[in-house]
């Protein structure tokens, strides 16, 4: 995927992704995959808009734009989490941005400042095989799958590097804070961490991890929701949830202008209909997402509003995990990714 991103990146710098159009507005999104991309460039097409989109994680994408910062590419982003954007929005990268829907969106979702509105909201979890995982064996937490011995190499990690897995790392290791500590985080809080990935089996490259979760292989994974609902639909196979009783982190994926001397008022426009609950309703039909505008969320999948409102939201200090996840995954992949 990275080199797919980077070579995407290379291309449009010399010729344009797919268009040599001036007045095509290039999207940068970590919400590209499985078909994604093409259907937000068809809807778009419908709608007025020639756009390019180029996919890419979410780390690789906010790099990326740190990167441009001097000559910025990108005229819009969507998708990332807050995460990526607070540090997007320290280096200056966004642009102020106020859409027509933005005062429906629910109070505390969308950047205060303006810089990030937000679009759709989707809980990370860790989903198992309910015909292995069953009664007293399904795992209660995060906590849970790192130190209870019956649960070794049953769960699998995505790296922490993507962005998932940097959330979830987030959600677990800020729980132990302490501003004396390592990495303001207490001794007991590494010793988590520690047993979290020693006794998990971490990605490794491209494999089948919903296919060892069927299996029984590996019955475990940490997923995001939409992922998990695309995925039993395409195997006809359901899933069990965990749920611990801290709540799970739910990732609010934005839309973002990027600071550019030349972005347009037809990039705004874009911006604009990218948010709006027709729109926002039609990507939820498509692809399982959970809409941060109420409006749209009516209108949601039933098995999309039974999964947000039956898990509860952990509630995180966004800006103490900005501030200190860099350091914290720089720890954890090299003194405790095996």
């Amino acid at each position: 995927m990275k080199k797919i991103f980077l070579a995407c990146v290379l291309a449009l710098t010399m010729m344009g992704c797919g268009s040599s159009k001036d007045d095509s507005i290039i999207v940068y999104t970590n919400s590209g995959s499985n078909g994604r991309d093409v259907f937000l460039k068809e809807l778009a097409k419908e709608n007025g808009f020639d756009i390019n989109v180029v996919s890419g994680g979410g780390t690789d994408i906010a790099n990326r734009l740190i990167a441009e910062k001097n000559n910025p590419i990108a005229d819009v982003i969507f998708g990332l989490n807050n995460i990526e954007y607070e540090k997007l929005k320290k280096e200056n990268i966004l642009k102020k941005f106020n859409p027509s829907w933005a005062g429906e969106i629910p109070e505390g979702l969308s950047d205060k400042e303006g810089y990030y509105n937000a679009i759709t909201v989707t809980p990370l979890l860790a989903i198992y095989n309910p015909n292995i995982i069953k009664g007293e064996d399904i795992p209660k937490d995060w906590t849970d799958l790192a130190t209870n011995p019956k649960f070794k190499d049953k769960y699998y990690l995505f790296s922490a590097i993507g962005g998932t897995g940097k959330v979830i790392l987030s959600s677990v290791i800020s729980r132990y804070r302490d501003d004396n500590g390592v990495l303001n985080v207490s001794s007991e809080g590494w010793k988590m961490v520690e047993n979290l990935y020693s006794n998990g089996y971490v990605e490794r490259g491209e494999e089948d991890w919903f296919g060892n979760l069927m299996s029984g292989k590996r019955p475990i994974t940490m997923i995001w929701g939409s992922g998990a609902l695309e995925r039993e639909k395409a195997n006809n196979f359901k899933v069990g949830v965990m749920r611990p009783e801290i709540g799970v982190p739910f990732v609010v994926e934005h839309v973002a202008l990027v600071n550019k001397k030349n972005n347009t008022e037809n990039v705004e426009k874009f911006a604009d209909w990218l948010g709006s609950p027709e729109v926002q309703e039609k990507w939820a039909h498509a692809f399982g997402t959970a809409p941060a505008h109420p409006k749209a969320l009516e209108k949601a999948p039933q098995e999309v509003k039974d999964l947000v409102e039956s898990v509860k939201i952990q509630d995180l200090d966004w800006k103490f995990i900005s501030e200190n996840v860099d350091s914290w995954i720089e720890k954890v992949e090299l003194e405790y990714r095996k």
